[in-house]
């Protein structure tokens, strides 16, 4: 009994055709291949019959591939005349457009098959349609060029690297809808990396347009990320207040980190830690923009600050920041004495040069919520004007100074 050969199953393709006579097969999906062949009719049918989209099922986007199958429209043409003249000019061309990035060329006696990543050849199309349609030459170049840097060892017909980048590129990158609404996480990775390279980097142009327009960018990039920070700044201040078990130690690390940049004149924080020299110093020091310091010492927005005395109905210094005008008049005094240490131990740490003469203390604590009359607010004022060197600064005054600058900016 003769045994049964298995037959080999044939996919039978999705057929799609054209919409003027509805003749013309424009392209089979072969789904279980996972690959789609489009067939070309027209002009660029001269270059090839049709093209190989490996790894999808239907025409990928990016291509421009016509869907009456005249191929990839008039920039295309270029690609495939370029094709056929350096690699097949007396032979038949195949072309493989490939979802993943392997390009090859393979000649054998009658045929030249090509492969290129899809990415690849959308990146010259977007390219190319950037590129004035009247341009020939430069849209011939920007082909050879790719052609070249692909496949180096075999088409050497231009020097220039393709994946250098040219200028205007990016201004008419940015003249397309909706850019900044679609970055993504890589995007802005790339941007993050990019930005201080501009402001370093030599740039080609008229010098004095060139150095106007950086420092525009400079200016507009600060105010914008300051208004940006300011308003986060600003909205974690508040919740900060609303916290009663907001601690010393938070309030010293958030002053530090997102506010203290903000105060006017000030430019360096010299923390405790970071500084040290044989006697007492506070936990912060800030220097402004010539050098000089001044001391900070910080205590909890909940500090009580004045209380009662109701046989003299007068206010006078609760316990807590008694401690702490004692405390930072002890470290102006410290400092002051032993200023030629401290301006050496901040230079070794820090590497920044400061002075240290007649500083400053400043004493944030409390907020005005606390004040139940305008006696008290007052007998506060007046007890702060009858201290030496020594200012107070409220919590939510100082939130207040924030949200005058965000709204300068």
């Amino acid at each position: 009994m003769a045994k049964k050969r298995n037959k080999k199953v044939v996919e039978k393709s999705e057929q799609h055709f054209d919409s003027e006579k509805g003749t013309f097969c424009v392209y089979e999906i072969f789904r279980k291949q996972k690959k789609t062949i489009y067939y070309l009719q027209g002009g660029q049918a001269r270059f090839l019959s049709k093209i190989v989209l490996k790894g999808y099922q239907g025409l990928p986007s990016g291509l421009y591939l016509n869907r009456n199958g005249y191929g990839f429209g008039k920039k295309g043409t270029f690609l495939l005349s370029a094709l056929k003249e350096n690699l097949a000019p007396n032979k038949l061309l195949e072309l493989t457009v490939s979802s993943k990035k392997t390009k090859s060329v393979k000649k054998s006696t009658h045929k030249t098959s090509v492969e290129l990543p899809l990415i690849d050849i959308k990146n010259l199309l977007v390219r190319l349609g950037r590129i004035n349609e009247d341009r020939n030459n430069d849209l011939r170049s920007e082909v050879a060029s790719f052609l070249s840097t692909k496949f180096p060892k075999q088409i050497k017909i231009s020097t220039d690297d393709f994946d250098d980048y040219r200028g205007g590129e990016m201004a008419a990158l940015l003249r397309r809808k909706k850019v900044s609404q679609k970055l993504n996480e890589e995007d802005l990775e790339s941007l993050k990396y990019f930005f201080p390279k501009i402001f370093e980097a030599s740039l080609k142009g008229k010098k004095k347009a060139i150095r106007a327009e950086r420092s525009a960018l400079i200016q507009n990039t600060k105010k914008t990320t300051d208004k940006i920070f300011l308003d986060e700044v600003i909205k974690e201040f508040e919740d900060n207040l609303i916290k009663k078990t907001f601690s010393e130690n938070n309030w010293q690390k958030f002053l530090s980190e997102k506010v203290f940049r903000f105060l006017a004149n000030y430019v360096t924080t010299i923390e405790k830690q970071n500084v040290s020299i044989s006697v007492s110093y506070p936990d912060f020091v800030l220097a402004d923009v010539y050098g000089f310091v001044d001391v900070f010492e910080i205590k909890r927005h909940e500090t009580p600050l004045v209380a009662l005395d109701e046989d003299h109905d007068n206010y006078y210094w609760r316990p807590d920041l008694v401690k702490a005008i004692s405390q930072i008049e002890n470290y102006i005094d410290e400092i002051s004495r032993s200023a030629d240490d401290y301006i050496r131990a901040v230079k070794r740490k820090k590497g920044v040069d400061i002075r240290v003469v007649h500083p400053r203390g400043y004493i944030i604590a409390g907020t005005s919520h606390q004040f139940k009359n305008k006696k008290e607010s007052g007998d506060f004022r007046k007890l702060g004007c009858s201290l030496k060197n020594i200012s107070f600064i409220l919590y939510d005054e100082l939130l207040e100074n924030l949200k005058n600058l965000r709204s300068k900016l």
